[in-house]
């Protein structure tokens, strides 16, 4: 059921006015890593080994870094879904980037509260569940977070997908029997039974059928606007009526049978491309 949603992307404002954006499927694939993993356990001692005084939670070291871990991890198994839904929901109702710090705050304090209720209740059952919570401790808890996020957006994520990157061959689709990199396709268009393969570079015409060419790419890759048109992911930019204007002023015709579609393909897949 998570198959799409996994593709689904996110564009957020970082504190420091960049915008970062990323897919569900990245974020799931960063909490994998060991660099994630070693900036939390990093700032996690930190925090634990603060004077009591100075950082309140729980009295001792280990009830403080169990305090941070099983909140944490509390934070990753919610994130998913609740990054999806609450995403959705701002482009539904206002639209645009999110800033970081109000999509993952109600994140936050939803984990850290779970958490210090829980550690109460079993290693200090003399105490009120939340005892240990104060307004001061939710601004910290949300800030140290949003450090940890702002991190992890900014020089964790980008660190990934080079490696990623560099990992991974070009791929390439197979057209008339000559292999061609897909990261190089502009849009493609069937005339006859000739395939224009438009690119960077100009325009190939290869004796091949549109199906051929389909049967090779996924929604994430592009959309097939019109029985003759299909248009990659990178290059769509607005759809107005009944064309989908590219990035570089060409305009592609959406069938009146695929328009419903295209719009559940732009909302889905097209977080660069506009809906007029």
């Amino acid at each position: 059921m998570l198959g799409k949603a996994y593709d689904h992307e996110v564009q957020v404002f970082v504190s420091n006015g960049s915008l970062a954006q990323f897919t569900l499927r990245e974020m799931r694939e960063l909490y994998a890593t060991w660099q994630l993993w070693a900036l939390a356990l990093g700032g996690f001692m930190i925090m634990a080994t603060g004077h009591p005084i100075t950082l309140p939670q729980f009295d001792s070291f280990a009830l403080r870094m169990a305090f941070w871990i099983v909140a944490l991890l509390i934070y990753l198994a919610l994130s998913i879904f609740y990054v999806l839904g609450v995403d959705r929901i701002w482009r539904k109702h206002i639209g645009g980037p999110i800033p970081l710090l109000l999509l993952s705050m109600p994140l936050v304090l939803v984990s850290t509260y779970a958490t210090a209720g829980a550690l109460t209740v079993l290693f200090e059952p003399g105490k009120p569940a939340f005892s240990t919570m104060s307004w001061q401790m939710n601004i910290r808890n949300v800030l140290v977070a949003h450090v940890f996020e702002t991190a992890a957006l900014l020089w964790l994520l980008p660190a990934q997908r080079a490696r990623k990157n560099r990992a991974a061959p070009d791929r390439q689709i197979t057209l008339a029997g000559r292999k061609i990199c897909l990261d190089r396709i502009v849009r493609v268009k069937a005339a006859e039974h000739y395939l224009e393969i438009h690119t960077n570079d100009g325009v190939e015409v290869l004796r091949e059928r549109m199906a051929t060419f389909l049967d090779q790419v996924d929604p994430e890759d592009g959309i097939q606007t019109h029985r003759s048109h299909w248009v990659a992911r990178q290059t769509a930019h607005a759809l107005s009526g009944s064309k989908l204007t590219l990035f570089d002023g060409q305009k592609v015709p959406v069938a009146r049978g695929r328009m419903d579609d295209v719009r559940a393909w732009v909302d889905e897949h097209g977080d660069a491309t506009q809906v007029a």
